[in-house]
């Protein structure tokens, strides 16, 4: 796994990488009665009244027709992509509307293949507060995958049914994986246990990474395991529980874990340990937590793989590269 010298160096990015996104055929959805229902006389005297009539709609979708709450069908519509391909990650926009609609409208115009959001979707759980966040994420046309963060479910009762209720998840549970182009994605669930993975969901992860035959396992959750000295998240992320949190960094050791995509903290920050990489990209809007030469940027993580690789890059608001890494 390389390193890169240039860590939060500012760079340009100047041209979108190319991408070869497959397209599906459009959809047509028709909604109404027959035809024959349809037909209906006006008045001759410019009083026009329209009698009782359901009107039949003919809408054509492009290549993406779903809902980024629809997580299945979107698992099912990533499952031809190939490489090369990209995707883009951003995490903890909560209520920075402004910042948020920036990002993701930078990274879209660069045509991922799909979006993954690390979780703190909203400052706290309730129906007004995931339909803002929704109205927000309109833009979004590709695929969708959510991770859920400790905002998204607070209060933690009502909040994981309310959770629930706003995504179409896999077997309705919040940890799940999927795989395109040869990678496995692992979406694991770190509020479930209070910052650890435990019992079914932990039993699940350790089937799911020893049975895999990709040589590339990416995971995904919203509480780091490893935190900057400097972080102020500090005894609230993974490290409350030190003894899971290291049986889980040798889970990911034994089963060949590439990399490990966080968020929770809010700034950029890459680590290695033991040869695997850990990003946390929690920069989507909500307050920064450090300065600004230590990842504390507004930003969102962009991943192209091709075969036999990948590359990744930070971009902060003003479309500028500040940091580079490379998963082999």
């Amino acid at each position: 796994m390389k390193k890169f010298a240039n860590y939060f160096k500012k760079e340009i990015w100047a041209d979108p990488v190319g991408n070869s996104r497959r397209t599906s055929n459009a959809a047509r959805v028709i909604l109404g009665p027959s035809p024959a229902a349809r037909q209906r006389s006006m008045s001759s005297h410019g009083a026009k009244t329209l009698l009782p009539a359901v009107l039949v709609f003919l809408l054509s979708f492009p290549s993406f027709a779903g809902s980024i709450r629809d997580v299945s069908q979107n698992i099912e519509r990533i499952n031809s992509v190939e490489p090369p391909f990209h995707f883009a990650l951003i995490g903890d926009n909560r209520d920075g509307e402004k910042v948020y609609t920036q990002l993701i409208g930078s990274a879209l115009a660069r045509k991922p293949h799909f979006f993954i959001h690390l979780g703190d979707m909203i400052p706290y759980s309730s129906e007004n507060e995931w339909h803002a966040f929704f109205e927000m994420s309109k833009p979004i046309d590709v695929p969708f995958f959510p991770v859920v963060g400790n905002h998204d479910v607070s209060p933690p009762m009502l909040g994981e049914k309310l959770y629930r209720k706003q995504f179409l998840l896999p077997e309705g549970k919040t940890h799940y994986a999927f795989r395109a182009g040869g990678v496995l994605f692992v979406v694991l669930d770190s509020e479930e246990g209070r910052a650890r993975i435990i019992g079914e969901q932990l039993s699940w992860l350790e089937n799911i990474l020893s049975s895999s035959k990709e040589t590339f396992k990416l995971v995904f959750l919203h509480r780091p395991l490893f935190l900057p000295l400097d972080s102020l998240k500090r005894g609230h992320a993974m490290d409350r529980h030190p003894v899971e949190r290291d049986a889980l960094h040798h889970l990911f050791l034994k089963t060949n874990v590439k990399a490990v995509f966080e968020a929770d903290d809010h700034r950029f920050n890459r680590m290695e340990k033991d040869h695997i990489l850990y990003v946390i990209t929690g920069g989507g809007g909500a307050p920064l937590a450090s300065l600004k030469e230590r990842g504390g940027f507004f930003h969102y993580v962009w991943v192209s793989v091709r075969n036999g690789g990948m590359e990744g890059e930070a971009v902060d608001l003003e479309g500028q590269i500040r940091d580079r890494f490379r998963i082999e």
